[in-house]
């Protein structure tokens, strides 16, 4: 599922944040996360977290080169042992 598409600078480090509360089951937690960005290469995702609640997570995406679109994958694991996958998309131009 795609959750949104953002533009944003080369320049630029911001934070961003998903809300799993309506997804998770009662009690559920989120525990892990990983993030794959396509193309490789000047796009990262340098820093994510977990809130205390474990309801939902934050991260940060820096860089990128100016004019090309990203999509990242972001996979999250649960205490309750499952698997969410989710696409977030970021249009990269000098602004």
């Amino acid at each position: 599922m795609n959750l949104g598409k953002f533009t944003k600078s080369p320049d630029e480090r911001k934070r961003y944040v998903i809300e799993y509360e309506d997804w998770l089951d009662a009690g559920e937690q989120l525990s892990d996360a990983t993030f794959t960005v396509s193309p490789t290469g000047a796009l990262e995702i340098d820093a994510y977290l977990i809130n205390e609640d474990g309801l939902s997570l934050a991260f940060f995406a820096a860089g990128g080169n100016d004019g090309e679109t990203y999509e990242v994958l972001v996979q999250v694991s649960t205490t309750g042992g499952q698997i969410k996958e989710n696409t977030v998309l970021f249009v990269v131009r000098e602004l």
